[in-house]
């Protein structure tokens, strides 16, 4: 698994709600990452206490589900016996979307181990535009693009996108029924992470479409020092983040504070 582009994923820009998508790699992405046992160890520790709170694997998307299961086969270069195999065998989450007759995308099924403040559970039946309901100013900058790129999607074809935000620490469930910490900005320079979503979209024959969420942690100050102008860069976004936006991420008390260490070379 490839490692973060810091410097495409932090242009020379000020901050802006963007699709930001580019031909996506399924094999890449689901080839695991060099933590990949410790991790599958976490997903397999989390669907054996609380698989209900992750995992939403309905009858009625079987034929859905059984599909994905074979092409994560051939993604893996393995094969997984059923849903909850897939689950635990492969890094990343993954959240399986079809079409209703008014062409909106459903969530249907997935197993979502790692989520960022979200359930999959409460997820599930809703339509994309009700799923990104809570993203301050998504629909209104970005959901017609969304639903039409997605119509168009053809089947195969791989595309990806990444996400970030900060976190007060470096777990990976970030699931609303555990209480994680938030920044509050005094944070020392280590104690601040970079939480990255690299996200795949890939129609699958029959229809469906699935989206893979491939979340890592990254130290702020490691990341902030791995490239020429990233202190700047990642401070420019931090600056100049919508309000809303900041408050949605959980870090409108802290972002400022943490982009004036940046530009002081004290991350």
């Amino acid at each position: 698994m490839r490692e973060p582009d810091w410097l495409r994923l932090f242009p020379d820009a000020d901050y802006r709600w963007s699709m930001n998508l580019r031909p996506g790699d399924a094999r890449d992405f689901f080839s695991g990452s060099r933590d990949l046992e410790s991790i599958l160890g976490q997903r397999r520790r989390l669907l054996a206490e609380a698989s209900g709170h992750y995992a939403v694997l309905p009858v009625a998307a079987a034929a859905l589900i059984d599909e994905a299961i074979e092409q994560f086969g051939t993604w893996r270069g393995r094969p997984f016996g059923d849903a909850l195999d897939a689950a635990a065998g492969l890094e990343p989450d993954w959240v399986l979307l079809r079409s209703d007759a008014e062409g909106s995308f459903l969530v249907e099924a997935g197993v979502v181990c790692f989520p960022s403040h979200w359930s999959l559970p409460d997820k599930v039946g809703m339509p994309l535009e009700a799923v990104h309901g809570p993203v301050p100013r998504l629909n209104e900058a970005l959901g017609r693009q969304v639903g039409t790129f997605l119509a168009k999607l053809a089947p195969g074809v791989a595309w990806e996108r990444e996400n970030w935000g900060l976190s007060a620490d470096a777990e990976l469930d970030h699931h609303p029924r555990h209480r994680r910490p938030r920044l509050i900005g005094e944070e020392t320079p280590d104690r601040v992470w970079i939480r990255l979503e690299r996200q795949l979209l890939v129609r699958l024959s029959g229809g469906g479409i699935l989206f893979g969420i491939h979340v890592s942690n990254h130290r702020l100050d490691e990341v902030a020092a791995s490239g020429e102008g990233l202190s700047y860069r990642i401070a420019r976004a931090l600056r100049t983040m919508p309000e809303e936006s900041a408050c949605y991420k959980g870090i409108n008390e802290s972002r400022l504070r943490f982009a004036d260490r940046l530009l002081n070379g004290n991350p």
